[in-house]
């Protein structure tokens, strides 16, 4: 019997070793690999957040300016649009303002002001085309003799209708687009736009890249940009790709459904009333 009661002593002792041991030798437990995947994104988020903020800031020093469209455009309402633009701009290369809030604001404004001036210029510079006379046409002048029929052609006769560039070294010519003289009109139109894609990509850094709360504020401007002009690509290139990025539920969803709102693809914005 004393026997019996010390081997089941020794077995108890070998056993409760044994899971010390097991114990000893258990690995730590590591974060998941979504848990790691969050703290990834997150910090990417961040890092093109900033990025994006500073080279928002290096182009504003750098970009031309709207010029004054005193001595370009006539119509009161025309000068009235381009005037708000250059308010909205200088709002917008100021002082960082002191909350993404402001910013976001600012930004929401500018790119709103310089769509309706980019339609209404645009419009102008397509009018002033069709109203300028191409050198060549019947009367315009004698046609040239035939000994010098290929040796020049009128430099203005290349404006207003497609021409061919042959590439370096490619061996074929490839079809240019219709070319613009570079009045004061296609000049400012020119600029309108390019500020117009900045100050979208500057609003797009708060949606895409900022925080959860900035870009929930993000978003709420950019939806009251929808609803004051629908008709705009650049929006709506911004909401789709917003909406690829978005890490939260609830806002994926509200971006999902305010880009499917919008135009179809590859439709041309119709210019509106106020701008024609």
């Amino acid at each position: 019997m004393r026997r019996s009661a010390r081997l089941g002593a020794s077995l108890l002792l070998v056993l409760s070793l044994s899971s010390c041991r097991h114990e000893e030798r258990a690995p730590a437990p590591s974060p998941s690999a979504s848990t790691l995947g969050r703290d990834f994104s997150a910090l990417s988020r961040e890092r093109h957040f900033l990025d994006e903020l500073a080279r928002a800031r290096a182009r504003h020093q750098t970009q031309p300016r709207l010029a004054n469209c005193a001595g370009i455009l006539k119509e009161a309402a025309d000068l009235q649009l381009c005037q708000t633009a250059i308010g909205a701009l200088t709002e917008i290369a100021g002082e960082p303002a002191a909350a993404p809030e402001q910013s976001i604001e600012r930004l929401a404004a500018g790119a709103l002001s310089l769509a309706r001036l980019s339609e209404r210029v645009r419009y102008l510079s397509l009018a002033e085309l069709a109203e300028r006379p191409l050198e060549g046409d019947a009367g315009a002048r004698a046609a040239p003799s035939a000994s010098a029929g290929t040796a020049e052609v009128p430099a203005a006769v290349s404006h207003g209708r497609k021409t061919t560039r042959q590439e370096p070294g490619s061996g074929h010519h490839e079809p240019h687009g219709l070319e613009l003289r570079d009045g004061p009109i296609s000049q400012l139109l020119a600029v309108t736009l390019r500020s117009q894609r900045d100050a979208i990509r500057e609003l797009g850094a708060y949606l895409e890249y900022g925080p959860l709360p900035v870009r929930r504020t993000a978003f709420a401007a950019v939806k009251r940009l929808h609803a004051e002009h629908p008709k705009w690509p650049l929006l709506d290139h911004l909401l789709q790709e917003a909406a690829l990025l978005e890490a939260d539920g609830a806002l994926k969803h509200d971006l999902q459904q305010l880009s499917g709102s919008g135009s179809p693809r590859g439709e041309r914005p119709a210019q509106s009333d106020a701008t024609k």
